[in-house]
């Protein structure tokens, strides 16, 4: 996105502006999508067994007789734009190295070569598969350190505590007319990567679609609205199946 110029300090939208735009256009969104019975609501709590942590804005529709399809929105002004600084996430990218090895281990066929090994001894046996492993964590390691996948910040690392379906990142075009085209780029790759969907609400309170949020399936348990205060009413409201509040 190519800067612009200089939105006077008067003319920034504030936070609650951003909110109501992009929850609005949502929405919207989703009726297209031939949802017409869709609950939406601006700063919506998690239960208190998960932090109380409040959602800018909650939309859910019925999926099913027992099961609703839970989508959050986190909107953010110029006033937020600390939060805009990229790092790594060294658990993930420590994790899916060692995954990512194993599995390379175990297409290489090397456990094939180790089988056909047996006059050898054990430490030989089990020596072989293991430094094949370990070269192939630390290749995966260094090749992919930079990549968007493993890197956050923190606004992105607060939309994650809003457990969702879908989940949406919008922000206000005068924080963006702030800081660089690089810092830009890098948020937009950096949320697509990590899979949530991004809003510029612009001066004129129009809203601009940078790219969708992906679909996350939830395979164990309740839908996601077991994660938020008002559950109980928000499937009285979709006339899903509730237990006894």
């Amino acid at each position: 996105m190519a800067k612009s110029t200089k939105i006077k300090e008067e003319d920034r939208l504030i936070e609650r502006t951003v909110q109501e735009i992009a929850q609005n256009y949502l929405e919207n969104y989703y009726r297209r999508w031939g949802r017409s019975h869709i609950y939406s609501n601006l700063e919506e709590r998690t239960k208190k067994k998960y932090g109380m942590k409040r959602a800018d804005g909650l939309l859910a529709y019925r999926k099913s007789r027992r099961n609703a399809y839970v989508i959050t929105m986190e909107a953010k002004s110029h006033k937020t734009l600390p939060a805009l600084k990229p790092y790594r996430v060294n658990s993930l990218w420590i994790r899916d190295s060692i995954w990512k090895g194993m599995l390379i281990t175990s297409l290489s066929g090397i456990m094939f070569f180790v089988w056909n090994m047996m006059e050898y001894p054990p430490f030989i046996q089990l020596g072989i598969p293991l430094s094949v492993w370990t070269a192939a964590t630390i290749t995966y390691a260094q090749i992919f350190k930079n990549s968007h996948r493993y890197q956050e910040m923190k606004v992105i690392k607060q939309v994650f505590q809003y457990p969702a379906n879908e989940q949406w990142l919008s922000f206000s075009y005068d924080a963006f007319d702030l800081i660089n085209p690089k810092l830009q780029n890098n948020l937009f790759k950096i949320c697509k990567a990590r899979g949530v969907g991004v809003l510029i609400v612009s001066p004129t309170k129009t809203v601009r679609l940078v790219h969708k949020a992906k679909r996350r399936r939830k395979w164990f348990g309740k839908d996601y609205l077991n994660y938020y205060n008002e559950e109980y009413n928000i499937r009285k409201f979709l006339a899903i199946k509730t237990t006894a509040k």
